[in-house]
């Protein structure tokens, strides 16, 4: 039996936005694949939805310090895989956007932008217990099903001329991968990237993510991988692949 549907690919990606909840969860869930798509001449973008501000013990540093000391790391960090800042939404960890007003926020920026591909974190991890990981999750699963129509957001009764689909949305920090990128050549840029979150790493940190994301290429001729679950508008709503073909699709 020859199926028509399939899972889409990183090579179809010309433009992509990658959506953090906190400063450096971009990199250390994607560093590597996102060096590797500027490499290729795409075009890659990163939002920040929280400033951090909720992500130190230390009871000298109050939390507007922490969000402009993360401020500066987020940048640095954006700056050694050569993704194009587009800064935080403003949200506190602890205070986060309605899910409303988060949806619409990624809609505008999504429209702004015109990206082939969306990526954040997936919301349905089995074992994440971080609220606002999975709310933006959650949130940017809606924005891209509601960011190509045109009547959306519904109360200003009239159409945005700016209404655009995205082809695919991925998702990493995922359990559920259809795709494994080799990042071997570029597992010193992501891991430089994260060093720029320098209030939020320390090098015990970074040799545990080198022996997670070698973790990541097992059973691949891959030395450093990261994984990815990408999906396209056929797949995020009403139907699910069954389990025994999603290898079949994933090959196609």
């Amino acid at each position: 039996m020859d199926f028509t549907i399939a899972y889409p690919k990183m090579d179809d990606i010309k433009t992509a936005l990658f959506i953090q909840p906190h400063p450096d969860d971009n990199e250390i869930g994607a560093g590597g694949t996102m060096a590797y798509l500027v490499k290729k001449g795409v075009k890659v973008y990163g939002l920040t939805v929280t400033q951090g501000r909720g992500g130190s013990n230390d009871p000298a540093i109050t939390p507007e310090m922490l969000g402009e000391i993360r401020q500066k790391e987020a940048q640095a960090a954006m700056d050694i895989t050569g993704t194009i800042n587009l800064g935080d939404l403003g949200y506190h960890d602890q205070n986060p956007a309605t899910h409303e007003q988060l949806v619409k926020d990624f809609v505008r920026v999504i429209r702004e932008v015109k990206p082939d591909a969306i990526f954040t974190v997936d919301p349905d991890l089995p074992n994440e217990m971080h609220p606002v990981h999975i709310q933006t999750g959650k949130a940017l699963c809606e924005a891209f099903m509601r960011c190509g129509q045109p009547y959306y957001p519904y109360e200003d009764n009239r159409p945005h001329p700016d209404a655009f689909s995205v082809k695919i949305i991925g998702f990493y920090f995922t359990s559920d991968d259809n795709t494994t990128v080799d990042i071997t050549d570029y597992i010193e840029t992501k891991m430089e990237a994260i060093r720029a979150h320098q209030s939020q790493m320390d090098e015990k940190q970074i040799q545990m993510f080198y022996s997670l994301f070698e973790m990541m290429a097992y059973n691949t001729s891959y030395k450093y991988a990261e994984r990815f679950k990408l999906l396209d508008a056929t797949l995020t709503h009403c139907f699910a692949i069954p389990k025994e073909l999603k290898a079949k699709l994933n090959e196609k």
